[in-house]
């Protein structure tokens, strides 16, 4: 039975996770993510709620703002590494239903 939702699902990403809106707040690496809106420990003036106000850059969450094709990605806050991709598992194709 095909579930018909009308947002993207958030614990997992379709294509390169530009719509992707989870709470993923951790690094492939397992780095805490730096919220968006702030500029410590990482000063950036690109990527925030205010140049991007539709690309959901809430709190700290991995997003894709750029359309990245590595996908979801985040500053973090550790004081030597700037930003780092974010490990979120691709959706299961739409067509292969019941194929877990």
């Amino acid at each position: 039975h095909h579930l018909i939702s009308a947002s993207p699902p958030s614990n997992c990403i379709n294509h390169n996770g530009k719509d992707y809106r989870g709470t993923v707040a951790k690094t492939g690496r397992g780095r805490t993510c730096q919220a968006w809106s702030s500029q410590t420990p990482h000063s950036h003036d690109y990527f925030t709620p205010l140049t991007h106000p539709k690309a959901g850059l809430d709190k700290n969450y991995c997003r894709n703002p750029d359309g990245d094709v590595n996908g979801p990605w985040c500053y973090t806050t550790d004081p030597r590494k700037a930003w780092e991709y974010c490990d979120i598992p691709k959706c299961p194709a739409q067509d292969l239903c019941g194929a877990h």
